[in-house]
């Protein structure tokens, strides 16, 4: 019988490689799984103050800060002032960044597809459950509210394609 230790190393394992490989797929549009999560974001919720996003996503601001940095340097977002505080900047996504994460959300369904597709329906509905599972047995670990749920887990359930529950 494997222990949740076990089964706890495996899952990191396999996370870890298969988050190195989505990484890498991704890439080769130009964006990294950290940016195409903030820039559809914005995509969805529209400008946003860095803070927020970093707060969303559970960045350090100096890495929000870096990762506006690069997304600006390349075109994809832009800084302006925010119209209810001049003392705040906003990140907006340009035409050029919706295009990009266009491409980025066909290079994310191609490896979602390879990865996941190995498996039968009935055993990705399985796992989908599971995940579930894990994910509501993790919400006090990650809020301290055992009926919350994480700021980063809406905001990934925004971008990602939620299975039923």
């Amino acid at each position: 019988m494997t222990s949740p230790e076990q089964l706890g190393e495996l899952y990191l394992e396999v996370h870890h490689r298969m988050r190195r490989a989505f990484d890498d797929g991704m890439s080769a549009c130009g964006l990294s799984l950290a940016r195409t999560k903030v820039m559809a974001e914005l995509q969805r919720g529209g400008p946003a103050r860095p803070s927020v996003l970093a707060a969303q996503f559970g960045f350090a601001p100096r890495t929000i800060t870096e990762l506006v940095d690069t997304l600006e340097r390349d075109g994809l977002v832009v800084r302006q002032a925010d119209p209810t505080d001049r003392r705040a900047l906003l990140v907006q996504l340009t035409s050029e960044g919706e295009a990009t994460l266009a491409v980025a959300r066909t290079a994310r369904a191609r490896l979602m597809k390879q990865v996941f597709g190995a498996l039968e329906p009935a055993d990705r509905t399985t796992m989908a459950r599971l995940l579930h599972t894990l994910d509501d047995a993790m919400a006090p670990l990650v809020t301290g509210d055992p009926h919350g749920e994480p700021a980063a887990h809406q905001a990934e359930m925004s971008f990602h394609d939620s299975t039923a529950r």
